[in-house]
């Protein structure tokens, strides 16, 4: 491998012939060449500014096919490909495979393989603010920074991350395979099929349907078939007797069928494709007022955490993957949102085979270029997102562009130029599935998103409890930043220098973390009674060592807010409802399909001298799928005497169903100081009380409004983040 300048000459001819780097297979370029300093640095940005020259000499057999193809499982982000000095192909986009031609270019023998990699930074906006607007983004590309405590803002992955394969063949191939199923057991395929010779082919397609992790029963099916030159598409339906259908683990078994399809002559096998598919139905139920989701016609109630693996997916194999999809599954969670990224396929395997349901975004996030040619570039790679994970049935949403409004006064992408010809695309690609055309700052747009991102007590307000005023249909955001283990920031020194100053209150921002995340989530939960259907926290962990909104931190150390997820997701739960200052209902929560008849709930309520005040009980039928008012919470007990509320639910025979524990509930923490404004530009987080740190109100701003106290600033930011405002008042001042 070899850099060159990015407006050099494209061509191999300018090559030096000395000086080539050795580097492992299938690695971004950041970690093959900085292994141990991977997030921040003066060494990181320079490697955007040139172009990367891959070099492979390869043998071919000295009897060629008719055919040869070249593979590439994923270069990131732009690829152009020379073979034995013949341009054969370029490609745009991080997370797609692409397969080019190479059958006029390849000899028999040796042979040069070179391929240019690019992923240049975006120009800087003269009329942004950073983090959230300093450049309108390029690249339809969600793993590169934007800072905030999410992804460093030096870090933008490139190089050929995934394996490359050399394919040969006669001419003959099933290049894809769509399953659409319904829960009677039909099953309808589409074939993509390929005769790349003069004339047409004659022989058998073989269609072989089995059960993958049961015992259910298969079906098979053999068509004659006579494939022309060109490229066909083929369409057939199958029967599943007795089909088993896919749920999410909380509601039954994530039963999968494997579909072999293959191409057979007198001559044996030509081609052969296999497909892992569920038998399920997935609908969002829509109106003004509600939300519902329904896996097989059965209300299914979202339980659910944003994720990214890292900021290098090259270095997460499927073991890593598999650790972070049982974190997710431990803490209770039925929901992974793939966040501003396409995953590994191993992702969607092992979500598929856990019954773990997946919200994917499209990669887009925040400000990105609004102009037709990057529409067209964006269609094209959200056809190909869809196309490789229609076969999933863990995933259940395409969501087009996330927080395309975060400044509220840039509103192209959301009505110009990306926004509805993605939606209108997705709709039209896949009818089976809900689309959002965004996700965050569209609540009253219920027919095309009405999802919310809710930063009570974080971003938006000073006090969590401010959401009890507020009833979302879907809150697909809501966490608090809290710093890294002590043990994983002393690992990364350029971290711990900046943020040691939070040593002695690590422990406090997670009981904050904590509580905020608890708080969330047994509110939503009682919403369900009304209108809600689900929650999606951010994020299940940190992509970097420093101040994240991870409950984990990049070690796969727990922060005080894991606990929490865990403790207010268990599907079964008793909670006590409260606005922060007093009691106000006891509620049962029950998202399985089992109902629980003459349980019994028990409260009891202590004194900071751990004195027993009150103790109670009552029995009550447990619904299935349901969140149930109990009773109300008018106790003889001053809600400033309550030093802890213990309750518990158990079924009528006596066996322990869940318990749940509140430490001076109607005494709210307080929100950390400094949070959210204080920020460390270097790290690309937030720093809490920091003095030295500058303030993100006081970043980029006109010197007009210097003249406004820093503290009214914050305040007048922070109202402006929750965009309360009329959508026809946003677009009108966006206008």
């Amino acid at each position: 491998m070899t850099p060159t300048p990015l407006d050099s000459p494209d061509t191999p001819e300018a090559l030096p012939a000395e000086g080539w780097l050795d580097v492992p297979e299938s690695a971004h370029i950041q970690p093959a060449l900085f292994p141990d300093r991977l997030y921040w640095g003066e060494h990181l940005r320079p490697l955007n500014h040139q172009a990367w020259w891959y070099r492979r000499v390869f043998a071919a057999p000295d009897a060629l096919p008719r055919r040869a193809r070249l593979h590439f499982e994923g270069v990131d982000y732009f690829a152009a490909v020379w073979l034995n000095g013949r341009l054969v192909g370029q490609h745009e986009g991080g997370f797609a495979p692409f397969t080019l031609d190479v059958t006029e270019a390849i000899r028999p023998g040796d042979n040069a393989l070179l391929v240019r990699v690019t992923s240049p930074w975006d120009p800087p906006n003269p009329r942004g603010s950073y983090p959230i607007d300093h450049v309108l983004r390029g690249l339809v590309k969600g793993l590169y920074e934007h800072a905030e405590g999410v992804i460093p803002p030096d870090v933008n992955p490139i190089g050929i991350w995934r394996p490359v394969w050399l394919l040969l063949d006669d001419g003959f191939s099933l290049d894809a395979a769509r399953v659409r199923t319904a829960p009677d057991g039909t099953v309808s395929v589409r074939l993509t099929a390929a005769n790349a010779g003069d004339e047409t082919w004659e022989g058998a397609l073989l269609l072989d349907i089995q059960a993958d992790n049961h015992d259910g029963p298969g079906v098979q099916g053999r068509y004659a078939l006579a494939l022309p030159p060109g490229v066909h598409t083929l369409d057939y339906t199958l029967h599943i007797p007795e089909a088993h259908l896919w749920w999410p683990w909380d509601h039954g078994q994530p039963n999968l069928y494997r579909l072999r399809a293959s191409l057979n002559s007198a001559e044996g096998e030509q081609s052969e494709r296999v497909e892992t598919f569920g038998v399920r139905t997935v609908r969002l139920e829509r109106s003004p007022r509600c939300f519902t989701y329904f896996i097989n016609e059965r209300p299914v109630f979202l339980r659910g955490t944003s994720y990214m693996p890292g900021l290098y997916l090259s270095q997460f194999d499927r073991d890593a993957l598999a650790r972070d999809v049982a974190l997710a599954r431990d803490a209770n969670l039925n929901l992974l949102r793939v966040h501003v990224h396409v995953s590994p396929p191993e992702l969607y395997d092992l979500c598929d085979r856990a019954g773990m349901l997946v919200w994917q975004d499209f990669e887009l996030n925040w400000t990105h270029d609004p102009s037709p040619e990057f529409e067209a570039r964006a269609r094209a790679l959200q056809r190909r997102m869809i196309e490789m994970l229609d076969n999933h049935p863990s995933v259940m949403t395409w969501a087009c562009h996330n927080e395309p409004t975060m400044v509220f006064t840039r509103r192209k992408n959301l009505e110009r130029h990306p926004d509805p010809a993605l939606y209108a695309d997705a709709l039209q690609q896949d009818p089976t599935r809900s689309v959002f055309i965004c996700s965050g700052q569209m609540e009253k747009d219920w027919r095309r998103a009405g999802d919310l991102h809710s930063y009570y007590g974080a971003i938006w307000s000073a006090r969590y409890t401010d959401v009890y005023r507020h009833h979302p249909r879907l809150p697909t955001e809501f966490g608090f930043e809290a710093p890294a283990a002590v043990e994983t920031l002393r690992q990364h020194p350029e971290a711990w220098e900046r943020l040691r100053h939070l040593e002695g209150q690590i422990e406090t921002l997670w009981e904050y973390q904590a509580e905020l995340t608890r708080y969330h989530i047994e509110h939503f939960r009682r919403l369900r009674a009304e209108t809600c259907a689900g929650y999606v926290h951010f994020s299940l962990n940190d992509l970097a060592p420093q101040v994240g909104c991870g409950v984990l931190d990049v070690a796969r150390r727990p922060k005080g807010g894991y606990a929490a997820l865990r403790q207010a997701s268990q599907p079964v739960l008793p909670a006590l409802e409260h606005d922060g200052r007093r009691p106000v209902a006891l509620w049962v929560f029950n998202d399985t399909p089992r109902a629980y008849l003459k349980a019994r709930l028990s409260w009891r309520i202590y004194d900071a001298a751990d004195r027993l005040l009150l103790e109670d009980e009552r029995t009550l039928d447990v619904a299935a799928n349901a969140a149930l008012r109990v009773a109300e919470a008018d106790w003889p007990v001053a809600p400033r005497d309550s030093a802890r509320v213990e309750l518990a639910l158990h079924a009528a025979d006596g066996a322990p169903l869940a318990e749940n524990c509140y430490r001076r509930p109607f005494q709210p923490l307080p929100r950390p100081k400094g949070y959210p404004w204080k920020f460390d530009g270097y790290l690309g987080c937030k720093v809490f009380d920091h003095p030295a740190a500058p303030s993100l109100a006081d970043h980029n701003i006109a010197p007009l409004f210097r003249l406004v106290p820093l503290a009214a600033r914050e305040a007048i930011a922070e109202w402006a983040l929750r965009q309360r405002m009329p959508l026809w008042l946003l677009s009108a001042v966006s206008r």
